[in-house]
């Protein structure tokens, strides 16, 4: 692989770390959050489907913004606008005004995650969709656990700060490393970006079974994600800090499957490392069911799910580039 290659793969990873950093903050501190803005616990939902809502739009527009914008601007951009949506949670004082940022939130979180796989899967083998997966893990363990240590000290705006800080200092990173893009895509053609017709979508063979699928795994890793840290701090009576921590093992596991993903991904094919995840998803649901005060088993239990969930998304979106060809349909 070339030297430019390289560079621009690390690029590529940091991009995903800085993907990764705002997904659990909202879960991880809205124990405090929402005592801090007298709201109940259910505005997290409202937040929650906000930011999907916005993040599902980017996503069904990525194909026209890749045609007007390229990969890297797409990426750049929506990470500096995530870091500013951050810093301004960080200063709000009304739960209205943290709803209207949470819209740029869904919008960088869509367009960096479909336009880099994109990129990954056509340029790039299936280790490295689960390496770059694996680097949106560090970033999601690493956003609860700043947040978890400035819970420490009742505080939770700073962790908005700390992160939004964070990605801003990636966004310029990008920003500075557009002469690299630009030689790894003089190849590429806008025809790679073409707007398909979701009634054409569907009449592709497996479309169905690979909705369904992305439709499971994204809900439990959205309702461990964003809800585990409240489960844990109102059914165990932990503190702030301990109840964001079970985010961080969550997420954390997450990442070390993904790795492990990688390694395995060059003996064993996609579609088995899916299938084992899918196991591990069920055999840690049915765990979290079983009611313990045991903190050492919960933690194992919230881990295994993690496990469980970390082959299934990178390893669909590869599989996704290699049955869906353009003008198939």
């Amino acid at each position: 692989m070339k030297k430019y290659a390289v560079i621009l793969l690390i690029i590529i990873y940091l991009s995903f770390i800085a993907l990764g950093l705002p997904d659990a903050l909202l879960g991880s501190s809205w124990n405090l959050v929402r005592k801090d803005l007298n709201v109940s616990l259910g505005t997290l939902g409202i937040m929650t489907v906000v930011v999907y809502i916005m993040s599902i739009l980017s996503t069904f527009n990525a194909p026209r913004l890749l045609r007007l914008l390229q990969t890297k601007k797409i990426t750049a951009i929506s990470v500096l606008f995530t870091g500013v949506a951050l810093l301004s949670i960080s200063q709000i004082q009304s739960f209205y005004t943290m709803l209207f940022f949470a819209l740029p939130l869904g919008v960088g979180a869509g367009a960096i995650d479909v336009s880099l796989n994109h990129y990954l899967a056509k340029h790039y083998k299936a280790s490295h969709m689960n390496y770059l997966h694996a680097f949106y893990g560090i970033g999601v363990t690493l956003g609860p656990s700043i947040m978890a240590y400035t819970l420490l000290g009742d505080s939770c705006r700073l962790g908005y700060i700390i992160v939004g800080s964070i990605l801003l200092m990636i966004a310029l990173i990008i920003f500075l490393s557009f002469p690299i893009w630009l030689k790894e895509e003089e190849h590429s053609r806008k025809s790679d970006h073409e707007h398909i017709p979701i009634k054409d979508m569907l009449k592709s063979k497996g479309s169905i079974t690979s909705i369904m699928i992305f439709l499971f795994y994204v809900h439990i890793e959205s309702l461990l994600g964003v809800w585990i840290a409240s489960y844990i701090f109102i059914e165990k009576n932990v503190s702030y800090a301990t109840a964001a921590l079970f985010t961080t093992a969550f997420y954390l596991s997450l990442t070390v499957g993904r790795l492990l993903s990688g390694f395995l991904s060059h003996k064993i094919s996609s579609r088995m490392l899916i299938m084992v995840g899918e196991v591990f998803i069920l055999v840690g649901g049915i765990l979290l069911f079983i009611n313990t005060s045991n903190m050492v088993i919960l933690f194992f239990t919230v881990g295994l799910i993690g496990l469980g969930t970390a082959p299934v998304y990178p390893n669909m979106m590869y599989l996704n580039n290699e049955h869906f060809k353009r003008h198939e349909v």
